[in-house]
């Protein structure tokens, strides 16, 4: 069933490498497009974007009434941001397609992995105040410990993408030892999430430790997997890479790390970049710490938007949480 080499070789983790860097701006960009479709079945506006890879990300909107955030048809609004990616990860996982191929598998196993990381470990547990998931947990009053909840769901999948490429590995080689196991998984999964946050530290700041506890917690469980042994081989023998599955992959890799460049850069002054397709209107949750460009003409410029844009909505749309405040949830409050 051997279709590669060894997936420690260097060209199998040159392939792994380059399908977890467009995974990694999948996940992100998977994050966006379940707040905008959450926000939308809510009754928003979809407007714009802003994808930080330190930061939370947001999709940008026009909201309908001012305390939108605490309505009950807002709960797409701060959870489809996890929701969305963690039930994409489930379905490709559970996906089988007839001739599968290893480009397409890895593509699975690191968009689950990702997914897990970013949206349901790494988004959740970065900011106590402003979290999409801590905001909903603090306007409906909710412990704020509940928060743990997602990175539990998170190992999961997790656990999952790593049981799949397991999987992978155990048919391209009969039967490997424990070390060649913890390689496998140690160089595919953990050392670019390892790599990421190195980067991200380099580039704007030590993160919190709370999230980067909870990646680790995932990497353990992942990596205990691989020690205690290997699942049965995948089912279906898998095609070896070809020059054209080779070039979608850098198409792809490209594509996402472009759109979270353009749409998530840092600009300075703790500020990042963002893109508006639609022109802000009085009740939006633009941050004051996010700079967005206008795609078009007919998209008001942040210039004007600033002018346009009342100053008490942009306060009320950063004002902390009520039980950060200790205050009970009024109107003025829960605006985001």
């Amino acid at each position: 069933m051997r279709t590669d080499p060894h997936p420690t070789t260097a060209k199998a983790i040159a392939i792994s490498w380059l399908t977890a860097a467009a995974a990694l701006g999948t996940a992100f960009v998977l994050a966006v497009l379940g707040q905008g479709l959450g926000s939308m079945a809510g009754g928003c506006r979809w407007i714009g974007a802003t994808l930080p890879m330190h930061r939370q990300v947001w999709a940008l909107v026009n909201q309908p009434v001012l305390n939108f955030s605490s309505l009950p048809k807002a709960g797409g609004y701060w959870l489809g941001s996890m929701i969305l990616p963690m039930a994409a990860a489930v379905f490709l996982l559970l996906w089988r397609t007839r001739k599968p191929t290893l480009i397409g598998q890895l593509a699975i196993v690191q968009i689950a992995w990702w997914v897990a990381m970013v949206t349901g470990i790494w988004l959740p547990l970065l900011d106590r105040s402003d979290g999409h998931v801590a905001r909903w947990l603090a306007l409906h009053e909710f412990p704020a410990h509940f928060v743990w909840a997602a990175p539990f769901a998170a190992a999961g999948v997790a656990l999952w993408a790593g049981y799949r490429c397991l999987e992978i590995a155990r048919g391209l080689h009969r039967d490997p030892g424990r070390g060649r196991r913890l390689a496998i998984v140690f160089l595919e999964l953990i050392l670019p999430v390892a790599v990421w946050q190195l980067a991200s530290a380099l580039l704007y700041g030590g993160p919190p430790m709370r999230p980067v506890l909870g990646l680790g917690a995932a990497a353990a469980a992942v990596t205990a997997l691989a020690f205690f042994g290997y699942p049965p081989p995948y089912p279906r023998p898998l095609r070896a890479p070809t020059f054209t599955g080779v070039a979608t992959l850098v198409a792809a890799t490209l594509v996402t790390i472009s759109i979270t460049w353009v749409a998530g850069r840092p600009l300075g002054d703790g500020r990042v970049s963002g893109v508006l397709w639609a022109a802000p209107e009085s009740f939006n949750n633009i941050r004051p710490w996010v700079k967005p460009v206008a795609l078009s003409d007919r998209t008001t410029s942040p210039e004007a938007r600033k002018e346009k844009i009342p100053d008490r909505v942009i306060l009320f749309a950063n004002a902390p949480s009520p039980r950060a405040s200790g205050k009970r949830t009024t109107t003025r409050e829960s605006i985001s």
